[in-house]
């Protein structure tokens, strides 16, 4: 076995770490470099990615003044390999179960994104003073209804694909982790609202831990279940006021995230822990508001 104990051949050269005991285990000494417990490789030459995508634009213009336009990206992002660094990557990071077989690393990557909309829009209301509606109205009228105008994005992306692993590594290898074996035949997908699902985000049941000494058959991601995509809507009222010929002053009310919309975290992704398959965490934040003005000369 790997974990075995056997006589230490460094015993005496190391002063620190497991090394400087007399016995060590056996795995350590197949390792390519025996004499370290952990080697970090630094922008490796030796992973592969490959993305493709279709990417659609429409813009209109109008002629009031204002534009509407949509930009839609169909992609798919394959690797054997991502960043360690979390805070690199939009998705979760998957990590290696075995270093000896990278192309059986290869997968989906955890920052997938396989549809994403976004639609921002601008827009004169047509009323007041040079403007299709009460072109000829007063000033008081014109102070009231005219000047004003509508922004907003609106966003709409699918979640990331998930990253399961088990909660004990029990292929008791070096260096690599541990991933759950997929049961053949079992649906994952649990229908119904994100809200009915934070306490079971997917069928648990179809993930076992892996015999001892083996690696699971999951791959580094998992397609089947994603994690909760985005669907956020921001917007903002303005009114301009022409204080003189040169001096402009504008009001603005803007709303992030307007319907106060949530984004669920990911679910627990250890098999075999409590917390397997649970949502305990939101992403975005709650609507925000804000008020602004602008003096423009």
């Amino acid at each position: 076995m790997l974990q075995s104990q056997v006589k230490n051949p460094f015993y005496g050269l190391v002063p620190f770490g497991t090394l400087a005991q007399p016995t060590v285990a056996y795995g350590q000494l197949l390792r390519p470099y025996p004499q370290y417990t952990g080697v970090t490789g630094v922008n490796d030459g030796n992973r592969n990615s490959i993305y493709h995508s279709l990417q659609v634009k429409i813009e209109k213009r109008f002629k009031q003044g204002g534009s509407v336009l949509a930009a839609y990206t169909w992609s798919k992002n394959i690797g054997d390999i991502e960043t360690q660094l979390g805070y690199l990557e939009a998705g979760p990071v998957a990590g290696i179960q075995n270093h000896y077989n990278l192309r059986g690393e290869r997968a989906i990557s955890g920052f997938d994104v396989p549809h994403r909309l976004i639609v921002s829009y601008v827009y004169d209301l047509p009323f007041g003073k040079g403007r299709q509606f009460l072109a000829n109205s007063n000033r008081v009228v014109n102070g009231v209804l005219g000047g004003w105008g509508i922004n907003g994005i609106s966003t709409f992306q699918k979640g990331f694909p998930l990253t399961f692993t088990t909660s004990s590594n029990s292929t008791n290898a070096f260096g690599g982790g541990s991933r759950p074996n997929y049961v053949g035949g079992c649906n994952p997908v649990i229908t119904g609202s994100a809200q009915s699902r934070l306490n079971g985000w997917f069928d648990k049941t179809c993930f076992v831990a892996p015999p001892a000494s083996t690696f699971g058959n999951l791959g580094r991601t998992f397609t089947g279940v994603r994690t909760a995509g985005i669907a956020n809507f921001d917007f903002s009222m303005f009114k301009s006021i022409d204080l003189t010929e040169r001096f402009k002053l504008q009001f603005r009310t803007e709303f992030f995230n307007i319907f106060n919309r949530v984004q669920f975290g990911v679910p627990g992704q250890s098999q075999g822990n409590t917390a397997f398959g649970v949502v305990s965490s939101q992403l975005n934040t709650p609507r925000l508001v804000q008020f602004a003005l602008r003096l423009n000369y």
